[in-house]
């Protein structure tokens, strides 16, 4: 029997930390597992809601979703981090339909930043065999030729239009729901930013929070400054589209 979104008698997930890939959600999801109070998906990556095949025929079987948590499910704060929910777009309709008070926190790291890094961890799994600069050129290829199209891997470029994200996501969420920071605030000031999240999801303080380093690897090939400023200058319309929506100064992504 499916475990209908829509029944009364079924608690919810609480919250996710839906986004960005390469932001820092590996770290926060781990900080958020020492909590008294919150109780992070068995799988730091379920993978639910982008799951286009379990919803092609409606509604899914939760159940399945559910047991990652256990027993916790409507006794703590259940929570998941899948970082590709912001950008898939079939995701947060999903979200918003099985819990439409959902929690989202958002980590948002430098975009050219993060497409190195993106390209790098694909590069090291085998599944991009391109030059930096090559793949961002197919990218782009891909993107003008084929509009609207969405490849997991090949989306080093396009994972960092935040602002089209995050206007996709206020048309479907009060923005009372959804917590944006930066990840480097996460590296910088972990006190302060958990301080944050775990006001914002409802719960209590915690003991001392460090900096986790999470995925951090030294890369073979470091970003080329010159390939860094064109990447800015690449990125600098949608920078100044989320400076409007959010109200930050981003004047150091643009550099």
């Amino acid at each position: 029997m499916n475990d209908s979104p829509n029944s009364a008698m079924n608690h919810r997930v609480d919250f996710v930390i839906g986004g960005v890939q390469k932001g820092g959600t590996t770290a926060l999801d781990r900080i958020l597992r020492r909590h008294p109070d919150i109780a992070m998906a068995r799988n730091k990556e379920p993978h639910m809601f982008d799951d286009d095949e379990a919803f092609g025929g409606g509604v899914p079987d939760f159940k399945r979703y559910h047991d990652l948590w256990g027993e916790s499910l409507g006794r703590r704060r259940c929570g998941e981090a899948t970082p590709i929910y912001c950008w898939w777009p079939p995701a947060a309709p999903r979200i918003r339909d099985y819990n439409p008070a959902m929690k989202w926190v958002l980590l948002l790291r430098e975009p050219a930043s993060r497409a190195h890094s993106h390209w790098n961890m694909e590069r090291s799994r085998g599944l991009e065999s391109q030059p930096f600069e090559a793949a961002l050129d197919c990218e782009v290829r891909d993107l003008v030729e084929r509009p609207g199209l969405y490849a997991r891997t090949r989306s080093f470029l396009s994972r960092g239009f935040y602002a089209q994200q995050l206007e996709r996501l206020f048309a479907l969420f009060p923005r009372e729901q959804v917590l944006v920071l930066r990840s480097d605030w996460l590296r910088n000031d972990p006190a302060r930013t958990i301080g944050r999240v775990l006001a914002f999801l409802g719960v209590g303080p915690m003991g001392p929070t460090e900096a986790i380093e999470a995925h951090v690897r030294s890369y073979p090939e470091p970003l080329d400054p010159g390939t860094r400023a064109k990447l800015a200058g690449f990125f600098e319309p949608e920078i100044r589209r989320l400076e409007a929506l959010l109200g930050w100064d981003l004047s150091d992504w643009r550099r």
